[in-house]
């Protein structure tokens, strides 16, 4: 069991019945500088939480460099660190929450240096405050050879060493690469798993309850039906059996190993008569022996996948998805214990195509996310097409990132939207007026009558009205002493929201 997930198991027994939960939405915007970014993944840590990303450098070298970023516990970003500053190289670090998490609350990544043939692969491990205090090569072939591989994630396991999965190339050759380490990182073995034919990418790994392994991911020989793969392997690597299944989906998401011996993978679906780029998400549910227990697909529309997801305590599950029904929207969805669907919160940016690619379980029973947007600025800039912004989402346990959203009637949440809403004075003494006012740039759009909404500190609402123009004043004379949330909506998006104490 890793340090995150004790950690996880110590913290929930007593948070769980908290009343209030802190969330937030932030993007790397001005720290970007016009470099495009994606965030990997995020972590919990002390005094708040730790953003892995990849980004064009700040050197001006024009190379795609790793990067972590800490946040404080109301996502104010408190330092950044680059790897590395002025090294004419692409370095990456995967794909779909790309982190090993240490036993000892440190964080492992599979880092590229450099991508062209006879550049080498390195394990680095990262502490809490997102230093690098360890670099190791591990993979390293002679240009000649003309090898070409990447490893799309990896993950901690029972022994304390690592495993981790992608693809192995050389010219008419692609098969999936399962690679074992030691607690030391010493390479245990390699495996070269699948038809080279068929050009077979891992993209999401677990370790079994017997010690070996299932992996997901998909083949990309052309035209294939069920183009994504589960692999159930024994200790060694060695393939026990393998499903095929998606229909005519391209890709697919990523497989954990359940409390009871189950196998849940979180993948794309989609039928042949459907509309071109068309799809739904699938979870689905296998046992030991590969046979389906339970499927279950949802939120079809154009260009839905998914990405990364965990499973809860209770044996429900959380993933990230995106989705072009109202926009390209990234989206965290709640599943029951049996993959019913329970809740959708779309978080949608004011331009363009937007996805998460992380989601972990935070000690306040609340979800934090990371991903990638296009660009907060005008949609005629020059570069609007070119930049990709790097975003984090924390919400509580319904993703809400102030506490009652799901009762105000949406479910798509826009991006910093916050900074145009002010409310004064708060708190606010009983019977004097608390001013809101909303003033967000010329560019903004809403989708119908801008309303405020007044939740008490249960989630009881307690007002209610439409503002017309950018202000209103609200009578706190009419409002309990103690805790408020204040929600501003279009009808259709969360756009804004605070607490709000009346004394």
């Amino acid at each position: 069991m890793s340090f995150r997930q004790v950690l996880m198991m110590i913290l929930l027994g007593g948070c769980l019945r908290a009343s209030a939960q802190g969330g937030f939405i932030v993007h790397f915007n001005d720290l970007q500088a016009g470099r495009s970014g994606a965030g990997i993944s995020v972590r919990e840590v002390p005094d708040g939480y730790l953003a892995f990303c990849h980004q064009y450098s700040h050197d001006g070298t024009g190379k795609l460099h790793v990067f972590t970023r800490r946040l404080d516990q109301e996502g104010t970003v408190q330092g950044e660190l680059e790897y590395t500053y002025g090294d004419n190289r692409h370095y990456d670090i995967g794909y779909i929450d790309a982190l090993a998490d240490g036993n000892d609350g440190s964080f492992l990544a599979s880092v590229p240096e450099g991508w062209g043939y006879g550049d080498t692969t390195f394990i680095y491990r990262f502490d809490a405050s997102g230093n690098r205090i360890f670099r190791l090569p591990f993979l390293v072939y002679p240009a000649e050879d003309s090898v070409n591989r990447a490893i799309r994630q990896s993950r901690a396991t029972m022994d304390d060493g690592y495993v981790l999965g992608g693809f192995w190339q050389q010219p008419g050759d692609v098969q999936a690469f399962l690679i074992r380490l030691n607690a030391q990182c010493d390479t245990l073995w390699t495996r070269r798993i699948g038809l080279a034919s068929q050009n077979e990418v891992i993209l999401g790994l677990d370790q079994y309850t017997d010690g070996g392994f299932v992996l997901t991911g998909y083949r990309q020989a052309t035209s294939i039906f069920n183009s994504s793969f589960l692999i159930r392997t024994d200790a060694n690597g060695n393939p026990i059996w393998t499903r095929y299944y998606g229909g005519y989906a391209t890709q697919n998401g990523s497989v954990k190993v359940t409390a009871d011996g189950g196998i849940v993978t979180w993948s794309n679906y989609r039928e042949p008569s459907w509309p071109s780029e068309y799809s739904q998400v699938m979870l689905t549910k296998w046992n030991a022996v590969g046979d389906i227990v339970w499927q279950k697909e949802s939120h079809y529309g154009f260009n839905v996948g998914a990405r990364d997801f965990e499973v809860l305590p209770d044996g429900s599950f959380i993933g990230v998805a995106f989705s072009a029904a109202a926009g390209l929207n990234g989206m965290l969805c709640k599943f029951s214990p049996q993959g019913d669907s329970l809740w959708t919160r779309g978080y949608q940016v004011a331009h363009g195509p937007h996805y998460l690619n992380d989601v972990t379980l935070t000690s306040d029973g609340g979800f934090v996310c990371t991903g990638e947007a296009n660009r907060m600025m005008p949609i005629d800039a020059p570069n609007f097409q070119q930049s990709q912004t790097i975003y984090v989402v924390k919400t509580d346990s319904l993703g809400c990132v102030v506490p009652g959203c799901h009762t105000v009637g949406v479910q798509e949440y826009a991006l910093d939207m916050n900074q145009y809403l002010s409310i004064a004075p708060n708190p606010v003494a009983a019977g004097q007026p608390l001013r809101i006012r909303f003033e967000p740039p010329p560019t903004f759009t809403p989708n119908g009558p801008l309303r405020v909404v007044l939740l008490d500190a249960t989630g009881r609402r307690v007002h209610e009205e439409q503002m017309r123009g950018t202000t209103c004043n609200l009578a706190a004379s009419n409002l309990a002493t103690g805790l408020h949330y204040l929600h501003l909506t279009d009808g259709t998006r969360w756009l804004a929201g605070a607490k709000v104490v009346v004394e």
